[in-house]
């Protein structure tokens, strides 16, 4: 063997090394909206996707975009159904009303008065009774999972606490999104600002509003509690998330693989996203409190049954919307109360009674 086929031989060798000792069968592309740095990215999307490459014992690797670098997060959806990524996980509050009429405010119908346990529990409940009604907004794509907001969004303001209805009043405060969460802080008494959440630390900051309906996360990953310095449980509404797969890539995929992908979405995501969402407000509201002096507050009893009566009108604008759109809105409102016994708590019974201040 001359030098020249030495160096090749052993170069071929170095590579062949380098290998894994078995390459995926299927490397998946994932569009995300969000970037790599993410909570839900690196606390749940990422187990989730690490456990089908477990089950599947390398044969199924998931390989992530970040950023939009595929698509809109409005038009993740789209991208999934026409191959330009096999897989695609967004929320479906994006896009304008009506981009998604099943979904985009379904979460925007809880009352006031109760804190959201399972919100992903709800919807595939939701799921299984209007199985067509909801597939239309995931149509010619494979739905793996939901998922979405625990707790709620709360109302969040800068100086002035609002203990009773009464002291909401008057108030400014920004609200992200269209629909009938607008609606329902104006029903309860506050003056609506329709405000980005980007925009919002600094119209917070500059005094344009005297507050903001937010989760609890954002006190800390937008750093919005530098300004607010009280939350109040007023459950505002709530987003949900899905995530989807071409049809194509799932029906190219032997049976026992396919399996693996549905095991782990629909048993072992679940609880994975579930957990994720509660770590991430609860630990996201004792951290505030600690850090920041963030203080809790919760109405009387007397004060939220006030607030479920004024919200009430609010949803004879969703059920005129969505019945526009074809979809069964009473029958939907209906199971939708249904189910807020199971997966939903009153405040002051659901774990989010511990931290309010005393």
């Amino acid at each position: 063997m001359n030098r020249l086929s030495s160096l090749l031989l052993g170069a071929a060798l170095i590579l062949a090394s380098a290998l894994p000792a078995n390459a995926a069968d299927y490397v998946l592309s994932l569009n995300l909206a969000i970037p790599p740095v993410h909570n839900r990215w690196t606390m749940a999307i990422k187990p989730w996707a690490d456990e089908i490459t477990r089950r599947s014992e390398g044969r199924i690797v998931i390989e992530p975009y970040f950023a939009q670098a595929l698509s809109k997060q409005a038009e993740v959806v789209e991208s999934v159904r026409t191959g330009v990524a096999d897989l695609g996980e967004a929320t479906f509050t994006v896009g304008g009303l009506g981009r998604y009429p099943f979904h985009e405010q379904i979460l925007n119908l809880v009352r006031p008065s109760l804190c959201t346990v399972d919100s992903a529990d709800l919807v595939r409940s939701l799921h299984e009774s209007f199985p067509k009604e909801a597939m239309k907004d995931v149509e010619g794509t494979h739905l793996l999972f939901v998922e979405g907001h625990t707790m709620g969004m709360l109302i969040g303001t800068r100086d002035k606490a609002v203990k009773s209805l009464e002291d909401l009043k008057g108030l400014k405060i920004g609200v992200s999104g269209g629909g009938i969460r607008l609606e329902r802080a104006r029903a309860l008494g506050a003056t609506v600002v329709g405000v980005t959440l980007p925009d919002m630390y600094m119209s917070l900051e500059k005094g344009v509003i005297d507050g903001a309906v937010v989760d609890c996360e954002v006190l800390i990953s937008r750093k919005l509690g530098d300004i607010i310095k009280n939350i109040t449980y007023v459950n505002m509404g709530g987003s949900v998330f899905y995530c989807v797969m071409n049809k194509d890539t799932y029906d190219s995929m032997p049976e026992d693989l396919q399996k693996i992908i549905d095991d782990v979405s629909r048993e072992y995501a679940p609880k994975l996203f579930n957990d994720f969402w509660n770590d991430m407000q609860y630990n996201s509201l004792a951290r505030w409190q600690k850090e920041q002096g963030g203080k809790v507050h919760m109405l009387s009893a007397e004060d939220y049954a006030r607030a479920d009566k004024l919200v009430e009108p609010t949803y004879a604008d969703w059920i005129s919307f969505t019945n526009d759109k074809g979809l069964p809105a009473d029958a939907i409102l209906a199971k939708f109360r249904e189910l807020e016994a199971r997966d939903m708590k009153p405040w002051a019974e659901s774990r989010a009674a511990e931290y309010v201040t005393k």
